[in-house]
């Protein structure tokens, strides 16, 4: 159920990041205020970092620029940014902590 509600919520937040996205644009256009924020990363499994990674980057104003060398850390660039402690919360309770539930009786 877990993996079931974590599918839900990605597809809930690409569909409401269009919407948002598009209204930024279109409305607020040169207003934007795009940031780059440091992600610390507790996922340690491979497949959950790839799986983080491509959530992030599949969702519209988000993009992952690099993760660290000892994957620790991933650097997403926002291209508007409010409060960089919220957005980090958001994706840390909404897919890192799932991600990481379903692949802890994996290997790394």
């Amino acid at each position: 159920w877990l993996a079931l509600r974590l599918v839900w919520h990605v597809a809930v937040d690409i569909v409401v990041a269009n919407v948002h996205v598009a209204w930024l644009v279109l409305v607020r256009g040169a207003r934007l205020q795009p940031a780059f924020i440091e992600l610390p990363l507790e996922a340690e499994h491979e497949i959950a970092l790839t799986a983080l990674i491509s959530i992030v980057s599949l969702s519209p104003g988000t993009v992952c620029a690099e993760l660290s060398d000892d994957r620790r850390c991933l650097l997403i660039h926002v291209l508007d940014l409010d409060d960089a402690d919220e957005m980090i919360a958001r994706i840390k309770s909404r897919y890192e902590a799932p991600l990481r539930e379903i692949f802890l009786c994996l290997p790394s």
